[in-house]
């Protein structure tokens, strides 16, 4: 039987959801609704997307040319900012897919920069620090019940 350790785990999940990404803006409710604290007789965790750390240190040149469908994301991204400086469908499009083939050769302009944006590992560390002075002091109770 795992110890009530979700009180800590929920603390976790809400200060990485207040912290700020490269844009400057909170993570999106989207990502931390990825978040999952999972819990059986074993073991109790934190679930996240394999992901993550982009957000840290942001998307490098790709490995794979197996097509991610970033291109109809950055799209939409250009339009929602009015970035466009085409007029017609065919040519913004062309800006999207250059934009796309330049991130996927080079890596975004936060890993290009080489920025590090601390919003989990510092937060983990203190959670864990947390729940080992949980267990050490129980372990100090058993102790000295003991003897």
């Amino acid at each position: 039987m795992t110890p009530d350790l979700k009180p800590e785990l929920d603390e976790l999940i809400k200060s990485i959801s207040q912290k700020n990404m490269y844009s400057g803006n909170k993570i999106p409710d989207s990502i931390m609704a990825m978040f999952e604290i999972e819990e059986n007789d074993f073991h109790i965790g934190i679930l996240v997307p394999s992901w993550l750390g982009v957000l840290e240190r942001g998307r490098g040149p790709r490995k794979s040319n197996k097509d991610s469908g970033l291109v109809k994301k950055i799209y939409t991204w250009m339009e929602s900012r009015n970035m466009f400086r085409s007029g017609t469908t065919k040519g913004k499009m062309n800006e999207a897919k250059f934009m796309t083939l330049y991130i996927n050769k080079y890596g975004n302009q936060q890993f290009r920069n080489k920025v590090f944006i601390d919003i989990y590992n510092t937060e983990r560390e203190k959670t864990i620090k947390k729940i080992d002075e949980k267990f050490s002091f129980a372990i100090n109770k058993i102790t000295t019940d003991v003897i």
